[in-house]
């Protein structure tokens, strides 16, 4: 037999099976979070569990920081090119991470965005809480707390994130239509930068001294000014956002030193995000949006069955 003729079909052979293989492994799906934190593990944690129960690879990455956003566009080059067939991203930066994300997708990859809309959309599915929504409520539950005049400020969590920053937004405008007159300090950042936090929590007072009211956009921001205001005995009405639910925020939420808790559920969100993108590699047809739920938390509602079971998660 032709040599020329038997490597071809040995050639063929080898594609094929590797064809099998590779379809027998199941889909492989890439996942690239914003960062380490507490919030970015649960998701981790159920996006792993959640392809194992449909028989897909899942492979998670992450920069050591959020505002790492050289380095999540390098995992995320890296993640293209390794054979994934969808990526779900929490991009650090809406505008900088528009155009890789469009890049991969030109490649046929299935894109799912979590947590934070990409600029532009790229065309992708978008997964997460609505923060804006979230925020209003936020700002809704503080301003029923405080008088026209009290003075407001906003422990803000990090410039240039989406998510945060819609929070933000969205309390404002809550807060600022139930008292106009009202004087909103809005100007200090708790930072994304370990052990900076609580420095930044004690300034709000520092420099505005006749806060009344308090509102944390970030868990590191909420956490660290929780802390000051337990310490020090309470001292303003405080609304802050977070996951889940853990006892120091429970207690205080009792205690009467914190006021309101808005927490977002990672495990809905990674859970959901694998499902649609398995889904999208099966060619189903997807929403666009797909919002997560969140649930706020006040000392009136902090013993009901559905809050409790926030600490066991």
């Amino acid at each position: 037999m032709n040599r020329s003729l038997v490597r071809g079909v040995f050639g063929a052979l080898l594609l094929c099976c590797a064809q099998v293989l590779s379809f027998a492994a199941g889909p492989k799906v890439g996942v690239l979070l914003k960062g380490r934190a507490k919030f970015w593990q649960v998701i981790e944690q159920t996006a792993l569990a959640t392809g194992a129960q449909h028989g897909a690879e899942v492979v998670v990455k992450a920069p050591a920081a959020e505002t790492d956003v050289a380095v999540q566009i390098q995992l995320l080059n890296a993640l293209a090119a390794s054979g994934v067939q969808a990526i779900v991203i929490a991009p650090t930066n809406k505008d900088a991470l528009a155009e890789p994300v469009a890049a991969a997708a030109a490649k046929g990859i299935k894109i799912v965005v979590i947590d934070s809309p990409l600029a532009g959309g790229a065309g992708a599915t978008f997964i997460g809480t609505d923060h804006r929504a979230a925020g209003e409520a936020a700002g809704r539950l503080l301003a029923g707390l405080i008088g026209d005049g009290d003075e407001i400020a906003v422990l803000r969590h990090a410039q240039n994130n989406a998510a945060t920053g819609d929070r933000e937004n969205g309390a404002l405008e809550a807060l600022r239509a139930a008292h106009p007159k009202a004087p909103v300090h809005a100007d200090i950042y708790a930072s994304t930068e370990d052990g900076v936090e609580a420095a930044r929590a004690a300034l709000v007072f520092t420099r505005y001294p006749q806060t009344k009211a308090v509102l944390a956009s970030g868990t590191p921001g909420t956490m660290a000014m929780c802390e000051l205001l337990v310490k020090q005995g309470g001292g303003a009405k405080f609304v802050g956002f977070g996951m889940n639910l853990n006892p120091a925020v429970a207690s205080a939420l009792e205690a009467g030193t914190m006021h309101g808790w808005v927490a977002q559920l990672p495990v809905e969100i990674g859970r959901t995000a694998i499902e649609v993108a398995l889904d999208l590699l099966a060619g189903k047809s997807v929403p666009p949006v797909i919002h997560t739920d969140f649930i706020v938390v006040t000392k009136e509602n902090l013993h009901d069955p559905k809050v409790q079971a926030l600490l066991k998660l």
